[in-house]
C-alpha cells in the first residue's frame, strides 16, 4: 500500500496532521459562525444567511435527525435523543473549519432539563468546539433582559413535552410565562412548511395574555420577519429565536451592525 493509500485507510486514517494555524477567511474577515441543525431543518440556516453582515459568514453542519412523525410527546422524545446521539460528531466536523464561534441552531434542546440541562448542554457544546457558543434559552434571556420583559407568552411548533421543558426553563430564571400556543406541527419538516396565515392569528392570541414580550421558540418556523412586523402591530416586543440567536451571537463577537427587517433586536440593540 503507497503513503497516500496508507494515509485514508479506514482502519486508521493514518498520516491526518491537523494544522492548528488560523488564517483571516476571504469571505469572512470578521466572523466565521458555525452553525449545527437538524437535517430536516430547512429554515434556521437560510434566515441566517439572510442575516450576515458584510465580512460575516456561516459554515452549517447538519446532524442526523428523523424527519420524525410527529404525533405524540414521545415521537419528540426520539427527536431530542437523535440530536443527543449525533451532535457531538457535528460540532466536530465545524471545528475543522476553523469557527470562530458555535451557534447551536435548534432551540429546543436548549431548553431540555430547565436551566440545569441548558448549562450542561453548554458546557458540553463549547468544551467540543474549542470556542464560545450561544444557544436558543441563552439568547432568548439576553433579549428579554434588553427590552426588560418579565411575562412573557411562547410561541411554538411543538408537542407539550418541549413546551414544558422551555416553561420550566424560564421559571426558574424567575419569567412568568403567562401564554404558551405549541402548534403541535406533524413533523419537522411541517413545521418549515408554516405561513403566516397560521403565525399571525397565534401570535395574536398570545398577545391577549398581556406579555411583556412574545418569543417564538424552534427554529425551523420562518418567523423572523412575521415578528418584524408584529411589533409594530401590537406594539411590544416580538422575538424570532433564530434572531434571538444570531443577534446574541454576533453581539458576542464584538460586531454591533445594526439593519432592519429582522425586528427590533437588530435594528436596535
Amino acid at each position: 500500500m503507497s503513503e497516500v493509500d496508507r494515509s485514508v485507510s479506514a482502519a486508521g486514517m493514518e498520516g491526518v496532521r491537523f494544522d492548528k494555524d488560523r488564517f483571516p477567511d476571504a469571505m469572512g474577515p470578521r466572523c466565521k459562525f458555525g452553525i449545527l441543525t437538524p437535517a430536516p431543518n430547512t429554515i434556521v440556516e437560510n434566515e441566517m444567511h439572510e442575516m450576515c453582515p458584510p465580512g460575516v459568514i456561516n459554515i452549517v453542519n447538519r446532524y442526523y435527525v428523523p424527519n420524525q412523525e410527529v404525533r405524540s410527546d414521545d415521537d419528540w422524545r426520539l427527536i431530542m435523543a437523535h440530536t443527543r446521539a449525533n451532535v457531538a460528531n457535528a460540532v466536530d466536523g465545524l471545528v475543522q473549519g476553523q469557527m470562530d464561534h458555535l451557534i447551536m441552531g435548534m432551540s429546543s434542546e436548549s431548553f431540555m432539563g430547565g436551566v440545569e440541562g441548558s448549562m450542561a448542554l453548554r458546557k458540553e457544546l463549547k468544551e467540543r468546539a474549542g470556542c464560545d457558543v450561544t444557544v436558543g434559552a441563552e439568547a432568548a434571556e439576553l433579549a428579554f433582559e434588553k427590552v426588560g420583559a418579565k411575562r412573557i407568552a411562547l410561541l411554538t411548533p411543538y408537542y407539550p413535552v418541549i413546551d414544558k421543558n422551555a416553561v420550566q426553563y424560564f421559571t426558574e430564571k424567575g419569567y412568568e410565562v403567562v401564554a404558551v400556543e405549541g402548534l403541535k406541527c406533524k413533523s419537522i419538516i411541517h413545521v418549515g412548511s408554516q405561513l403566516p396565515d397560521t403565525l399571525i392569528p397565534a401570535t395574536k392570541k398570545l398577545a391577549e395574555a398581556k406579555p411583556d414580550a412574545i418569543i417564538q421558540l424552534g427554529t425551523n418556523l420562518r418567523y423572523a420577519h412575521v415578528a418584524d412586523e408584529a411589533e409594530r402591530w401590537l406594539g411590544l416586543p416580538v422575538f424570532s429565536v433564530g434572531v434571538a440567536i444570531y443577534w446574541a451571537a454576533l453581539r458576542k463577537m464584538g460586531i454591533n451592525d445594526q439593519f432592519k427587517g429582522f425586528g427590533s433586536l437588530l435594528e436596535k440593540y
